[in-house]
């Protein structure tokens, strides 16, 4: 009597044929952890995360999402272009020469705080209206400071007290500061053409023109 041959042991399928067996079946409903995503095909990640590749319609998403479900990346191939999202606890972008931002509107929010440095110089452009609103305090700090309204005007408003403080305050003067001795106030009288009055020529060289004498010219 012929004895029963041995079983074969089991072999692996070839890699094609169980990437083929896990693979899901065309048109399969398989929903990502915590969703129900129909159409949608799933690969699983050894981290716990998963890349869930969809249809829908004209668009084409594929989104990862953490263990949890949450959604960490989506990418959504529309007739108009890709649109991304990303979404963390910290999101960080680097650009070792230029980074450009080019958009019909741009929006920012931050629910706390915000901080913009500049290493070189600053140059903004509005070619519409600026609005600055601040529910506190608001302060511009500079070496020089320039306002200028062109053909407008400016208009200053304040609850409470104005205060202008500088070493000298003048309205309405397009002069240079006050002369330092009376020699440069007659230099500069001659050198625009404008009469010196007697008292100028009478007053003493020791005197300066910012002295409180009634000889010494007044500012015009």
């Amino acid at each position: 009597m012929t004895e029963p041959s041995a079983p074969l042991p089991p072999q692996d399928p070839p890699p094609q044929a169980a990437a083929d067996a896990l693979a899901p079946a065309p048109g399969a409903a398989l929903a990502a952890p915590g969703q129900g995503a129909r159409g949608a095909r799933v690969v699983p990640l050894a981290s716990g995360r998963s890349i869930e590749i969809a249809d829908e319609g004209a668009e084409e998403r594929i989104q990862i999402r953490a263990a949890a479900g949450q959604l960490l990346v989506s990418i959504r191939l529309t007739d108009e272009g890709p649109v991304l999202s990303l979404s963390g606890a910290s999101i960080e972008l680097a650009a070792a020469k230029t980074l450009s931002l080019s958009c019909d509107t741009l929006r920012i929010q931050a629910a706390q705080d915000a901080a913009v440095e500049v290493g070189g110089s600053l140059h903004e452009r509005v070619r519409g209206s600026v609005v600055r609103e601040a529910g506190r305090s608001a302060r511009t700090t500079a070496r020089e400071v320039k306002v200028e309204a062109s053909p407008g005007g400016v208009e200053i408003r304040a609850n409470d007290d104005v205060d202008i403080v500088g070493e000298r305050v003048r309205l309405n003067s397009e002069d240079p500061p006050m002369p330092l001795s009376w020699e440069e106030f007659r230099a500069r009288q001659a050198l625009a053409g404008r009469p010196v009055q007697p008292s100028a020529l009478a007053a003493g060289d020791d005197a300066a023109p910012g002295a409180p004498d009634e000889r010494a010219p007044r500012a015009g």
